[in-house]
C-alpha cells in the first residue's frame, strides 16, 4: 500500500515538474533592429541610424526583408572585425539591382 502512494506521489510531482518546465509561450524573437545593431557592431550614431533607416524602410515595404536577412548573414559569415561596412556596400548594390534607393 504505502508502495502504491509513493508511486502516485511521485507520478504527480513528474507530471508537474514537466508542465513547470515547459515555457507557456515561445521565447520572444529579437526585432530587426537589435538584430542588425547587435550583429552588425552598430556603436556610433550614424551607424545606429543607418540601421533604423534599412528597419523602417523593411517596415514599410519599401525593401524586402528577405534581402536585409540575407546579406545581414553574409556579412555577418565573412567574419569581419567590423561587418557594417560590408553590410552597407552589399545592401546597396542588392537594393541597386532591383531598383531600390537607401534613404
Amino acid at each position: 500500500m504505502h508502495f502504491l502512494r509513493a508511486a502516485v506521489i511521485l507520478c504527480v510531482l513528474v507530471s508537474a515538474h514537466g508542465r513547470a518546465a515547459e515555457p507557456d509561450a515561445p521565447p520572444a524573437q529579437p526585432s530587426l533592429e537589435d538584430r542588425l545593431t547587435t550583429g552588425l557592431q552598430a556603436r556610433r550614431p550614424a551607424d545606429v541610424a543607418y540601421i533604423g533607416r534599412v528597419v523602417d524602410m523593411v517596415e514599410q515595404g519599401k525593401l524586402p526583408a528577405k534581402l536585409v536577412d540575407s546579406t545581414f548573414l553574409w556579412a555577418v559569415r565573412r567574419r569581419q572585425r567590423h561587418p557594417l561596412p560590408a553590410f552597407r556596400e552589399a545592401l546597396r548594390l542588392q537594393a541597386d539591382r532591383i531598383g531600390i534607393e537607401i534613404e
